[in-house]
Protein backbone atom coordinates (compact mmCIF):
# COMPACT_ATOMS: atom_id res chain seq x y z
CA UNK A 1 0.00 0.00 0.00
CA UNK A 2 1.51 3.69 -0.83
CA UNK A 3 1.35 5.64 2.07
CA UNK A 4 0.95 9.68 1.30
CA UNK A 5 0.20 12.54 3.14
CA UNK A 6 -2.18 15.14 3.92
CA UNK A 7 -2.83 18.24 6.45
CA UNK A 8 -0.11 16.58 8.71
CA UNK A 9 -1.93 13.43 8.71
CA UNK A 10 -1.60 10.43 6.16
CA UNK A 11 -3.85 8.31 3.88
CA UNK A 12 -3.18 4.98 2.14
CA UNK A 13 -3.22 3.92 -1.20
CA UNK A 14 -5.22 0.25 -1.72
CA UNK A 15 -6.58 -0.41 -5.04
CA UNK A 16 -9.38 -2.71 -5.31
CA UNK A 17 -7.69 -6.48 -6.56
CA UNK A 18 -8.04 -7.68 -10.03
CA UNK A 19 -10.87 -4.14 -10.79
CA UNK A 20 -8.00 -0.85 -10.16
CA UNK A 21 -10.49 1.24 -8.78
CA UNK A 22 -8.35 3.24 -6.18
CA UNK A 23 -9.23 2.90 -2.47
CA UNK A 24 -7.90 5.09 -0.09
CA UNK A 25 -7.81 4.63 3.76
CA UNK A 26 -7.44 6.97 5.94
CA UNK A 27 -4.69 6.31 9.11
CA UNK A 28 -6.05 9.14 11.34
CA UNK A 29 -8.37 9.78 13.81
CA UNK A 30 -11.01 12.46 12.64
CA UNK A 31 -9.63 12.96 9.29
CA UNK A 32 -11.63 14.09 6.88
CA UNK A 33 -11.98 13.37 2.80
CA UNK A 34 -13.14 16.68 2.25
CA UNK A 35 -9.62 18.57 4.18
CA UNK A 36 -7.37 16.03 2.72
CA UNK A 37 -8.39 15.85 -1.18
CA UNK A 38 -7.86 18.46 -3.72
CA UNK A 39 -9.98 18.85 -7.01
CA UNK A 40 -6.64 17.96 -9.04
CA UNK A 41 -6.21 14.72 -7.21
CA UNK A 42 -9.84 13.73 -7.16
CA UNK A 43 -9.15 14.38 -10.60
CA UNK A 44 -6.24 12.68 -11.69
CA UNK A 45 -7.55 9.38 -9.68
CA UNK A 46 -11.06 9.67 -11.71
CA UNK A 47 -8.57 9.56 -14.78
CA UNK A 48 -6.61 6.55 -13.58
CA UNK A 49 -9.08 4.20 -11.88
CA UNK A 50 -12.94 5.77 -13.14
CA UNK A 51 -13.95 5.42 -9.27
CA UNK A 52 -12.54 6.36 -6.33
CA UNK A 53 -13.87 4.81 -2.89
CA UNK A 54 -12.89 6.56 -0.01
CA UNK A 55 -12.97 4.36 3.72
CA UNK A 56 -12.38 5.28 7.48
CA UNK A 57 -12.51 8.73 6.88
CA UNK A 58 -15.32 10.30 8.98
CA UNK A 59 -16.82 13.10 7.03
CA UNK A 60 -20.32 13.67 7.97
CA UNK A 61 -23.42 13.56 5.58
CA UNK A 62 -22.85 17.81 5.86
CA UNK A 63 -19.18 17.36 5.09
CA UNK A 64 -20.21 15.11 1.95
CA UNK A 65 -22.87 18.00 0.42
CA UNK A 66 -19.88 20.25 0.63
CA UNK A 67 -17.50 17.98 -0.90
CA UNK A 68 -19.33 17.75 -3.47
CA UNK A 69 -20.10 21.24 -3.99
CA UNK A 70 -16.00 21.93 -3.58
CA UNK A 71 -15.26 19.78 -7.04
CA UNK A 72 -18.45 20.34 -8.76
CA UNK A 73 -18.72 23.58 -11.76
CA UNK A 74 -22.88 22.68 -11.08
CA UNK A 75 -25.04 19.99 -9.42
CA UNK A 76 -27.60 18.37 -10.50
CA UNK A 77 -30.27 15.61 -9.26
CA UNK A 78 -32.41 12.74 -10.17
CA UNK A 79 -35.83 14.13 -10.65
CA UNK A 80 -37.57 11.45 -8.75
CA UNK A 81 -36.02 11.55 -5.69
CA UNK A 82 -36.09 14.47 -2.98
CA UNK A 83 -33.76 16.40 -1.67
CA UNK A 84 -31.87 15.47 1.58
CA UNK A 85 -29.56 18.12 1.73
CA UNK A 86 -28.83 20.86 -0.96
CA UNK A 87 -26.30 18.70 -3.14
CA UNK A 88 -27.83 15.12 -2.26
CA UNK A 89 -30.94 12.70 -2.29
CA UNK A 90 -31.38 9.78 -0.27
CA UNK A 91 -31.48 6.71 -2.74
CA UNK A 92 -35.07 5.16 -2.34
CA UNK A 93 -34.72 2.23 -5.38
CA UNK A 94 -36.63 -0.68 -4.23
CA UNK A 95 -35.50 -3.94 -3.20
CA UNK A 96 -35.10 -5.64 -6.50
CA UNK A 97 -31.38 -5.91 -8.23
CA UNK A 98 -30.30 -2.53 -10.17
CA UNK A 99 -29.26 -3.33 -13.43
CA UNK A 100 -25.65 -1.84 -14.42
CA UNK A 101 -26.24 1.90 -15.66
CA UNK A 102 -24.94 5.38 -16.53
CA UNK A 103 -26.61 8.33 -14.43
CA UNK A 104 -29.40 9.91 -16.62
CA UNK A 105 -28.11 7.81 -19.50
CA UNK A 106 -31.38 7.52 -21.01
CA UNK A 107 -31.94 11.89 -20.19
CA UNK A 108 -30.99 14.28 -22.58
CA UNK A 109 -28.73 15.70 -20.17
CA UNK A 110 -26.02 13.54 -18.43
CA UNK A 111 -23.88 14.26 -15.33
CA UNK A 112 -20.38 14.11 -15.50
CA UNK A 113 -19.42 12.17 -12.12
CA UNK A 114 -21.58 10.05 -9.93
CA UNK A 115 -21.49 10.60 -6.01
CA UNK A 116 -22.63 8.08 -3.15
CA UNK A 117 -22.36 8.22 0.73
CA UNK A 118 -22.92 5.65 3.37
CA UNK A 119 -24.86 6.60 6.41
CA UNK A 120 -25.77 3.35 7.77
CA UNK A 121 -24.48 0.07 6.17
CA UNK A 122 -26.28 -2.99 5.40
CA UNK A 123 -26.03 -6.04 7.53
CA UNK A 124 -25.57 -8.12 4.48
CA UNK A 125 -25.89 -8.36 1.16
CA UNK A 126 -26.90 -4.83 -0.82
CA UNK A 127 -24.15 -4.06 -2.41
CA UNK A 128 -23.56 -1.40 -4.71
CA UNK A 129 -21.79 -2.52 -8.36
CA UNK A 130 -19.42 -0.99 -10.66
CA UNK A 131 -18.24 -1.53 -14.04
CA UNK A 132 -15.32 0.16 -15.35
CA UNK A 133 -16.60 0.35 -19.45
CA UNK A 134 -12.83 0.83 -20.94
CA UNK A 135 -12.43 -2.90 -19.83
CA UNK A 136 -15.55 -3.93 -20.73
CA UNK A 137 -15.13 -2.09 -24.26
CA UNK A 138 -11.75 -3.83 -24.54
CA UNK A 139 -13.25 -6.91 -24.04
CA UNK A 140 -16.27 -6.86 -25.70
CA UNK A 141 -15.89 -9.10 -29.26
CA UNK A 142 -14.25 -7.01 -32.90
CA UNK A 143 -17.90 -7.62 -34.13
CA UNK A 144 -19.86 -6.34 -31.20
CA UNK A 145 -18.01 -3.45 -30.76
CA UNK A 146 -18.05 -2.60 -34.69
CA UNK A 147 -21.80 -3.02 -34.14
CA UNK A 148 -21.92 -0.49 -31.47
CA UNK A 149 -18.99 1.77 -32.91
CA UNK A 150 -21.30 2.39 -36.27
CA UNK A 151 -25.09 2.25 -34.62
CA UNK A 152 -26.97 4.49 -31.67
CA UNK A 153 -29.29 2.93 -29.23
CA UNK A 154 -32.61 4.32 -28.71
CA UNK A 155 -34.73 4.93 -25.38
CA UNK A 156 -38.43 5.02 -25.63
CA UNK A 157 -40.43 6.16 -23.12
CA UNK A 158 -43.17 8.26 -21.14
CA UNK A 159 -42.35 10.59 -18.54
CA UNK A 160 -44.57 12.52 -16.01
CA UNK A 161 -44.56 15.80 -16.52
CA UNK A 162 -43.69 17.11 -12.92
CA UNK A 163 -40.24 15.04 -13.17
CA UNK A 164 -39.10 16.63 -16.49
CA UNK A 165 -40.37 19.98 -15.28
CA UNK A 166 -37.49 19.66 -12.45
CA UNK A 167 -35.19 17.92 -14.41
CA UNK A 168 -35.07 20.87 -16.73
CA UNK A 169 -35.52 23.63 -14.31
CA UNK A 170 -32.19 22.44 -13.10
CA UNK A 171 -30.31 21.69 -16.04
CA UNK A 172 -31.49 24.96 -17.79
CA UNK A 173 -31.54 26.60 -14.33
CA UNK A 174 -35.08 28.11 -14.91
CA UNK A 175 -37.76 28.07 -11.87
CA UNK A 176 -39.91 24.80 -11.84
CA UNK A 177 -43.13 26.65 -11.79
CA UNK A 178 -42.03 28.41 -15.61
CA UNK A 179 -40.73 25.53 -17.62
CA UNK A 180 -43.29 24.96 -20.02
CA UNK A 181 -43.84 23.27 -23.36
CA UNK A 182 -41.47 25.95 -25.23
CA UNK A 183 -38.59 24.66 -22.90
CA UNK A 184 -39.41 20.85 -24.30
CA UNK A 185 -38.73 22.38 -27.48
CA UNK A 186 -35.78 24.27 -26.16
CA UNK A 187 -33.92 20.94 -24.92
CA UNK A 188 -34.64 19.14 -28.42
CA UNK A 189 -32.88 22.08 -30.68
CA UNK A 190 -30.06 22.05 -27.99
CA UNK A 191 -29.78 18.36 -27.65
CA UNK A 192 -29.12 16.39 -30.99
CA UNK A 193 -31.11 12.66 -30.58
CA UNK A 194 -33.52 13.66 -28.04
CA UNK A 195 -37.72 14.79 -28.93
CA UNK A 196 -39.94 15.57 -26.47
CA UNK A 197 -43.12 15.64 -27.23
CA UNK A 198 -46.69 16.26 -25.28
CA UNK A 199 -48.94 13.64 -24.75
CA UNK A 200 -51.38 15.19 -22.17
CA UNK A 201 -51.42 17.61 -19.78
CA UNK A 202 -49.55 14.79 -16.89
CA UNK A 203 -47.58 12.96 -19.41
CA UNK A 204 -44.05 13.63 -21.95
CA UNK A 205 -42.87 11.50 -24.54
CA UNK A 206 -39.27 11.34 -24.54
CA UNK A 207 -37.19 9.45 -27.31
CA UNK A 208 -33.41 9.55 -26.98
CA UNK A 209 -30.75 8.49 -29.79
CA UNK A 210 -27.35 8.44 -28.17
CA UNK A 211 -24.09 6.52 -28.75
CA UNK A 212 -23.17 3.13 -26.25
CA UNK A 213 -19.91 3.87 -26.52
CA UNK A 214 -18.50 7.38 -24.80
CA UNK A 215 -15.85 9.11 -24.73
CA UNK A 216 -14.51 9.70 -20.34
CA UNK A 217 -14.43 13.54 -19.70
CA UNK A 218 -11.33 12.40 -17.11
CA UNK A 219 -9.29 9.73 -19.23
CA UNK A 220 -9.93 10.95 -22.39
CA UNK A 221 -10.15 7.37 -23.59
CA UNK A 222 -13.39 5.54 -24.88
CA UNK A 223 -15.79 3.23 -22.85
CA UNK A 224 -18.51 0.87 -23.00
CA UNK A 225 -20.84 3.52 -20.44
CA UNK A 226 -24.80 3.85 -21.41
CA UNK A 227 -27.86 2.28 -19.74
CA UNK A 228 -28.67 -0.60 -22.00
CA UNK A 229 -29.24 -2.46 -19.04
CA UNK A 230 -30.74 0.09 -16.67
CA UNK A 231 -32.99 -0.13 -14.27
CA UNK A 232 -36.92 1.68 -13.81
CA UNK A 233 -37.62 1.76 -11.06
CA UNK A 234 -39.04 5.58 -10.54
CA UNK A 235 -40.43 5.61 -14.00
CA UNK A 236 -42.12 3.78 -17.00
CA UNK A 237 -39.71 0.79 -18.41
CA UNK A 238 -37.78 2.34 -22.03
CA UNK A 239 -38.38 0.81 -25.09
CA UNK A 240 -34.77 0.03 -26.44
CA UNK A 241 -33.13 -0.35 -30.15
CA UNK A 242 -31.24 0.51 -32.10
CA UNK A 243 -31.87 4.08 -33.55
CA UNK A 244 -33.91 3.09 -36.73
CA UNK A 245 -36.03 0.91 -34.23
CA UNK A 246 -34.90 -2.43 -35.26
CA UNK A 247 -34.84 -5.10 -32.23
CA UNK A 248 -30.97 -5.78 -30.88
CA UNK A 249 -30.37 -9.65 -31.18
CA UNK A 250 -30.21 -11.50 -28.29
CA UNK A 251 -26.63 -12.23 -28.94
CA UNK A 252 -25.73 -8.78 -28.49
CA UNK A 253 -27.99 -8.91 -25.30
CA UNK A 254 -26.05 -11.70 -23.94
CA UNK A 255 -22.88 -10.83 -24.95
CA UNK A 256 -23.12 -6.82 -22.89
CA UNK A 257 -24.79 -9.25 -20.24
CA UNK A 258 -21.85 -11.87 -19.97
CA UNK A 259 -18.82 -9.33 -20.24
CA UNK A 260 -20.39 -6.73 -18.00
CA UNK A 261 -20.55 -9.52 -15.33
CA UNK A 262 -17.14 -10.58 -15.59
CA UNK A 263 -16.03 -6.71 -15.26
CA UNK A 264 -18.73 -6.06 -12.54
CA UNK A 265 -17.22 -5.27 -8.65
CA UNK A 266 -19.28 -5.15 -5.46
CA UNK A 267 -18.69 -3.30 -3.35
CA UNK A 268 -19.57 -4.50 0.62
CA UNK A 269 -20.40 -0.83 2.05
CA UNK A 270 -19.01 0.37 5.77
CA UNK A 271 -20.73 3.35 7.71
CA UNK A 272 -19.06 6.60 5.96
CA UNK A 273 -17.63 4.65 2.56
CA UNK A 274 -17.73 7.87 0.26
CA UNK A 275 -17.67 6.75 -3.87
CA UNK A 276 -17.12 9.25 -6.83
CA UNK A 277 -17.83 7.47 -10.20
CA UNK A 278 -16.96 8.75 -13.17
CA UNK A 279 -19.83 8.68 -15.28
CA UNK A 280 -18.78 9.27 -18.43
CA UNK A 281 -16.63 5.87 -18.16
CA UNK A 282 -17.94 4.01 -15.11
CA UNK A 283 -21.44 2.10 -15.12
CA UNK A 284 -23.47 0.93 -11.61
CA UNK A 285 -26.03 -0.47 -10.16
CA UNK A 286 -26.92 -2.66 -7.12
CA UNK A 287 -27.44 -6.47 -5.87
CA UNK A 288 -31.03 -7.35 -4.37
CA UNK A 289 -31.81 -4.89 -1.37
CA UNK A 290 -31.09 -7.63 1.92
CA UNK A 291 -31.57 -4.93 4.38
CA UNK A 292 -33.88 -2.13 4.03
CA UNK A 293 -32.58 0.10 6.98
CA UNK A 294 -29.15 0.29 4.44
CA UNK A 295 -28.76 4.10 3.79
CA UNK A 296 -27.07 5.89 1.15
CA UNK A 297 -27.08 8.99 -0.41
CA UNK A 298 -26.49 10.40 -3.37
CA UNK A 299 -25.52 13.36 -5.85
CA UNK A 300 -24.41 13.89 -9.70
CA UNK A 301 -22.72 17.08 -10.61
CA UNK A 302 -20.60 18.37 -13.74
CA UNK A 303 -16.65 18.74 -13.43
CA UNK A 304 -14.98 21.83 -13.05
CA UNK A 305 -13.68 23.41 -16.26
CA UNK A 306 -9.56 22.94 -16.91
Amino acid sequence: MEKLFANSACFYRNPVPCYGFERILADAQDMKVISSINTQTLYADLAHSGAVIYRDFSDSLEDFNDFVSEHSSKVTFDPARKAATSNTAEIDAGVLEMGLHRENGNLPFNPDIQWFYCLQAASKGSQTTLCDGEKVLFDLSSSTRKIFENNRIKFVRRIPFANVQRFLSIELQVPIDQVTDEHLEIVNEMVPGQTYKRIDKNLIYSEFNTDAITKSCFSGKKAFCNSLLSPSVNYEPPKITWEDGTEISLDVWDEIKEVTSRNTYDHFWQQGDIIVVDNTRVVHGRRKLDDPKRRIFGAQSYRKGE
